[in-house]
């Protein structure tokens, strides 16, 4: 009788823990507004900070090579001199400042004056481009009138929309348009003061980064002990070079290939050579649908003068995606997150999908991570239950004896 007793016990708790999780759950969705709210005001709030985290993870590498050679030359210089490590730290410092200043204002010089000049030359040969574009159509449809007709007609028919469209839609809410320019003016001054704050705690946290290390490991042990404190130690070296490896091999990767770009685009003369292989760079960052990302504004923009300039770099840029999928990442990345091609693929639509650009730039080592935490949770509890933590094993397997814990496989 106790026991049957116990275990109703059992079930009312279980019960009762279902229930309050349910309220819980149902609680968090019905405030998840004012939470999304509270979380975007506060994420807006600490954003300068973000930015300076973000700076002195992608230059960490640089300041710890500069810092580590200046420290061992000045101490075989001075060997008496008692703060070689301060001065080397500082030179370091300002040296991933200087990289910092230099690349962004680089990037500004490159895109700004080709921006403005692609824009005039939109504005410019528009037109031109549209008659251009209907008579390439035109030649390439001649031999069959017929289909012809259809995509001309068709053609036509999306001009007198978008007239139609500029003149309804876009003419009497050009006020409208001009405030929201105005807020993005701001909105990009916003961004811009918060890079330089993110600067002067980018310099605060490089400089402070060993100590902030230790810091948090004494309170890692504090909290959960020698065991579980060395795993999770552990795991967050991980994390960290996970992150590392990837971010800034894929900076590297994309560089190169924004090199390639524009030394194929200059030595065949195409137009817009430098801001389409910026584009091309910066969007290669993102894995998978990066290359698509940047190529079809690209298109875009290269159809305005030549339908035929605009297929040529459609083909380079299918060839230059392979070559760097197959060689030059490979090269670089090597096997970094050890993930099969569905989960980097998966993880890229799912984070996208989430967080857009900054989840589909995170989403690889992220889901690797999370990959390789339930891997590692799950051999732990297969090993616990006497069962083999191996995959091989698994493969074509029918069931396992409950008595021997053999596995039995499908004939």
């Amino acid at each position: 009788m106790k026991d049957k007793n116990e275990v109703y016990v059992k079930w009312g708790l279980t019960a009762v823990a279902v229930i309050l999780v349910a309220l819980v759950i149902s609680l968090v969705f019905n405030k998840l507004g004012y939470i999304a709210v509270t979380i975007k005001a506060i994420v807006s709030t600490v954003s300068s900070v973000f930015y300076g985290v973000v700076m002195a993870f992608l230059t960490a590498p640089v300041y710890d090579k500069i810092s580590d050679r200046l420290a061992k030359i000045f101490s075989s210089l001075f060997p008496k001199w008692k703060k070689p490590i301060k001065l080397a730290k500082f030179i370091a410092t300002l040296a991933c400042l200087v990289i910092l200043i230099f690349v962004i204002f680089a990037l500004i010089m490159m895109i700004i004056p080709e921006l403005v000049n692609s824009i005039s030359n939109v504005i410019n040969y528009a037109p031109n481009g549209m008659l251009k574009l209907e008579d390439w159509l035109k030649d390439i449809l001649n031999k069959n009138p017929d289909l012809e007709k259809l995509v001309i007609g068709n053609y036509q028919d999306i001009s007198d929309r978008l007239s139609d469209f500029a003149t309804t839609n876009v003419l009497p809410n050009v006020n409208t348009y001009i405030k929201n320019l105005s807020s993005g003016v701001l909105n990009a001054l916003g961004v811009i003061v918060n890079i330089i704050i993110g600067m002067m705690v980018m310099m605060y946290l490089l400089n402070m980064k060993t100590t902030l290390a230790s810091q948090a490991k004494k309170i890692v042990y504090a909290i959960a002990g020698v065991k579980i404190g060395n795993e999770i130690v552990t795991e967050a070296r991980y994390i960290k070079d996970m992150f590392e490896k990837f971010i800034v091999g894929k900076i590297i990767d994309s560089i190169i290939i924004g090199i390639i770009n524009y030394i194929f685009m200059a030595v065949i003369h195409m137009p817009y050579a430098l801001l389409i292989s910026v584009v091309v760079g910066v969007t290669n960052v993102i894995p998978f649908f990066g290359p698509f990302i940047g190529a079809i504004p690209s298109i875009v923009l290269l159809l305005l003068i030549s339908p035929l300039t605009a297929l040529q770099f459609a083909v380079w840029i299918l060839v230059l995606q392979q070559v760097d999928g197959n060689i030059i990442g490979p090269k670089i990345l090597g096997q970094t997150t050890g993930l099969p091609s569905f989960w980097v693929l998966f993880s890229i639509l799912l984070f996208g999908g989430l967080f857009g650009i900054v989840g589909m730039i995170i989403a690889v080592p992220t889901w690797a991570i999370i990959y390789r935490t339930i891997s590692r949770v799950s051999e732990y509890f297969l090993r616990k239950k006497g069962l083999e933590p191996d995959s091989k094993h698994y493969m074509d397997l029918d069931y396992i004896d409950e008595e021997t814990k053999k596995y039995i496989k499908m004939e």
